[in-house]
This record gives C-alpha cells, structure tokens and sequence, in this order.
C-alpha cells in the first residue's frame, strides 16, 4: 500500500483537486439560472432594462 501510494499519491492528489475545483466552479456558476452568477445576470438585465424604461417614460 505504501508503494502505491509513494508511486502514485502525487496523480492522486492531483486528480482530487482537479475534481473539488470543477464541483466549486460547477456550484457557482451553476449550469441554470438559478445559480449564483446566473442570477446576477437575470436581475442585472432585468434592472437595466426597468431603468431605461423609466428613463424612456414607457
């Protein structure tokens, strides 16, 4: 057990971060609207265009 992980602990580790940061880019950003990023941009377009509606008098 020891071999293999001396001979292969640095692959692991690596493969491990790789994952943990796609799940952590993946939970941000999301692959929906309801995420966090998602949803900034939902209330950003919608505030802009409330506001140049106003500004417009419509």
């Amino acid at each position: 057990m020891q071999d293999i992980l001396k001979e292969y602990g640095p692959a692991i580790i690596t493969v491990v971060a790789v994952v943990a940061l796609v799940t952590v880019v993946t939970a941000v950003i999301g692959t929906d609207g309801t995420s966090v990023v998602g949803q900034a941009f939902t209330d950003l377009i919608e505030n802009f265009f409330d506001s140049a509606n106003s500004a417009a008098g419509l």
